[in-house]
C-alpha cells in the first residue's frame, strides 16, 4: 500500500471528534467507490464501532493478528452498509499494546483486503502518532474545533509531527457554527498553521445519528455528508470548494 493513501487522523486533545471524522471519511470514501479499511487504534478508549454499529460484532482484532494468532482476515468486518468499506480495531483492553503493532496489523488488514485507502483512528495525545511515524510515513489529518484550546492543541500536533519530519499534514475543522462569536476559518487557519482540508459543520442530526450507531450519510437530515463528501473528493485528489453544497445559513439553522 502506498503510504499517500494512509492517513491517520489525530490531535493531541481529546474529545474534538477524531472518530467522528475517522469513520464518516471512511464511509463517504467507501460510498464513492473506492476500498476503506478503517482501523480504530484508540488505544484509550475505542469508540468507532459504536459511532457504526458493530458493538460486540468483532470476534478477533487487531492484536490478534499483530501476534499471530488469527489470520487478517478473520478480524476483518465488511460494513453491511457498503462492501468496499472494511474494519478492524484493537481490543476494548488495548491500552497495553504497542501503537507500531496496532499500525503494522492495520497496514496488512488494509493489504488483505486490497484497500485503496486505510483510515487509522488514534489515540488522544501525541506519542501514537510519533510512535507510528517513526517505523514509515503516513499523512496527518489533525482535527480542531473552534475553540481556543482546540486550536492551540491543533498546532501543537502538527509542531510535533513536523520536528519528526512528517511533511504531509491537513487541518479539519470539525463542529463549525458559522456563528459571528466564532472565529472565522481564516483566522482558525493562521491559529493552527496547518494546510486546511476540510470543514464539517455542527449538526445535532449527526450528534443523534451517531449515538444510534449511524454515521452521517445514513441520517436522512443530516448537513454533514456534504462536508464529508467534499474532505473525501479532495483527498481523492479533486478540486472541490470549501463549502460547497453548504451555506452559513443552512449551518446557524442546524446549529
Amino acid at each position: 500500500m502506498e503510504n499517500r493513501n494512509i492517513f491517520l487522523v489525530t490531535s493531541c486533545k481529546g474529545g474534538v471528534g477524531k472518530s467522528t471524522v475517522a469513520v464518516n471519511l471512511a464511509l463517504t470514501l467507501a460510498l464513492g467507490g473506492v476500498r476503506v479499511m478503517l482501523a480504530d487504534c484508540d488505544l484509550k478508549n475505542r469508540t468507532a464501532d459504536l459511532f457504526l454499529g458493530y458493538e460486540d460484532s468483532g470476534i478477533f482484532d487487531l492484536r490478534d493478528v499483530a501476534e499471530g494468532r488469527v489470520e487478517p482476515m478473520e478480524a476483518i468486518l465488511t460494513d453491511p452498509r457498503c462492501d468496499s468499506l472494511f474494519y478492524c480495531s484493537v481490543p476494548a483492553s488495548g491500552h497495553d499494546m504497542d501503537p507500531v503493532a496496532a499500525a503494522r496489523a492495520a497496514v496488512l488488514c488494509a493489504d488483505t483486503v486490497n484497500a485503496d485507502y486505510l483510515i487509522i483512528d488514534t489515540s488522544g495525545g501525541i506519542h501514537f502518532p510519533l510512535a507510528v511515524y517513526l517505523e514509515t510515513v503516513y499523512e496527518a489529518i489533525i482535527v480542531s474545533t473552534p475553540s481556543a484550546p482546540a486550536i492551540r492543541a491543533a498546532a501543537k500536533t502538527a509542531s510535533e509531527l513536523s520536528d519528526s519530519g512528517v511533511k504531509n499534514l491537513h487541518l479539519i475543522v470539525n463542529c463549525y457554527r458559522g456563528r459571528k462569536d466564532e472565529r472565522t476559518i481564516e483566522e482558525i487557519i493562521d491559529e493552527a498553521r496547518i494546510p486546511l482540508l476540510g470543514v464539517v459543520p455542527y449538526d445535532e442530526a449527526t450528534k443523534r445519528g451517531q449515538e444510534k450507531g449511524k454515521p452521517a450519510a445514513t441520517v436522512p437530515d443530516s448537513v454533514t455528508p456534504d462536508a464529508f463528501y467534499n474532505i473525501a473528493m479532495r483527498m481523492r485528489g479533486y478540486d472541490i470548494p470549501l463549502l460547497s453544497g453548504l451555506s452559513l445559513k443552512k449551518l446557524a439553522k442546524h446549529s
